[in-house]
């Protein structure tokens, strides 16, 4: 007799359970902290993306976001009406727009940044792990995000993060 894979756990999807407990306690923490700055959760990620990769085109960010493209849109042009990114064509291909994080952008995420260790003392949500368990951790959860994005409604990054 042949083992499946869900019958491993004696108790199916606790563990997706825990990580989306986790997951929205930090979500929480995260808008609390932002939204006294005026920002939201989401235009916080696209600022630290951008500062991150440098310029990305509005797919890839709606990806990075696990967002669709209309959001994305709105998300971007709130962020451009206040002056913390641009819009720009790409050189290689004209017909594409590429979204580069502006300096008052810049300070923005640094005044967000900075503002949050100040808040929470510089309060680190991984401290209880040590390296080899936050290695593990992060191999466990990328073995994970491999394994969904095999299901067919699942949208988000496929390429390196």
């Amino acid at each position: 007799m042949t083992e499946t894979k869900t019958s491993r756990s004696p108790r199916p999807y606790l563990a997706l359970s825990q990580m989306a407990q986790v997951i929205h306690m930090f979500k929480r923490y995260r808008q609390t902290h932002v939204a006294a700055f005026g920002v939201t959760v989401p235009q916080f990620n696209v600022l630290v993306q951008l500062d991150r990769h440098g310029e990305l085109n509005p797919s890839r960010i709606a990806s990075l976001l696990f967002s669709d493209r209309p959001t994305t849109s709105v998300i971007l042009r709130n962020l451009a009406r206040r002056g913390w990114v641009e819009r720009d064509r790409d050189e290689t291909n004209r017909k594409y727009v590429v979204i580069r994080i502006t300096d008052a952008g810049r300070e923005k995420l640094r005044e967000l940044r900075e503002a949050e260790k100040r808040q929470t003392g510089g309060y680190d949500p991984l401290a209880c792990f040590s390296k080899a368990e936050l290695t593990q951790l992060e191999t466990l959860l990328d073995k994970l995000i491999l394994h969904f994005r095999d299901l067919p409604t699942i949208v988000g990054p496929k390429g390196d993060e």
